[in-house]
C-alpha cells in the first residue's frame, strides 16, 4: 500500500514538472527576438538607431541604449538580467539619462512578460516597454 502511494506521488511530481517545463519553454520562445524600446530618446542628426534589446534562443541578450552597447543573459524563470558588459562611449546628457534608466530597470528586473507583440520588463517601481521588431 505504501509503495503504491509512493509511486503515485512520484508519477504526479513528474507530470507536474513536465507541465512547468512546457510553460517555461513557451515563455522562453515568446521572448526570443529583437525588441525596440517604445518612446526612447531620438535626436535627429545624432542618433541613428532607437534603443533595443535582442534575446536569442540561449537567453543571451544584447542591446543598444541609444549610445552604448550591452551584453548579458536573461534568466527567464525569474525575469532577471545579468549585464556584465557595457561599452562606455561619451554620450549626450539626454542619452546618459536614458541609458542609466534603461540599464537600472534591466539590472533590477523582477518580471518580464510578453503581451501580444509587446515586451514589458518590470523592476517594481519602473518598467520598460518594447515592441517586437522582427518575426523571430
Amino acid at each position: 500500500m505504501k509503495k503504491s502511494r509512493f509511486c503515485l506521488l512520484i508519477l504526479l511530481a513528474i507530470s507536474l514538472t513536465g507541465c512547468f517545463s512546457n510553460q517555461q519553454l513557451k515563455k522562453s520562445t515568446q521572448l526570443v527576438g529583437e525588441w525596440t524600446l517604445k518612446g526612447g530618446v531620438c535626436i535627429p542628426g545624432v542618433t541613428k538607431h532607437r534603443p533595443k534589446l535582442d534575446i536569442n534562443a540561449d537567453m543571451k541578450v544584447s542591446g543598444f541604449t541609444g549610445c552604448n552597447q550591452f551584453k548579458g543573459r536573461l534568466i527567464a524563470a525569474d525575469g532577471s538580467f545579468t549585464l556584465p558588459s557595457v561599452t562606455r562611449r561619451i554620450c549626450l546628457p539626454e542619452l546618459v539619462t536614458q541609458e542609466e534608466n534603461m540599464l537600472n530597470v534591466l539590472r533590477s528586473a523582477t518580471s518580464i512578460e510578453v503581451i501580444n507583440d509587446t515586451l514589458v520588463v518590470d523592476s517594481g517601481n519602473k518598467f520598460l516597454v518594447f515592441e517586437k521588431t522582427n518575426a523571430s
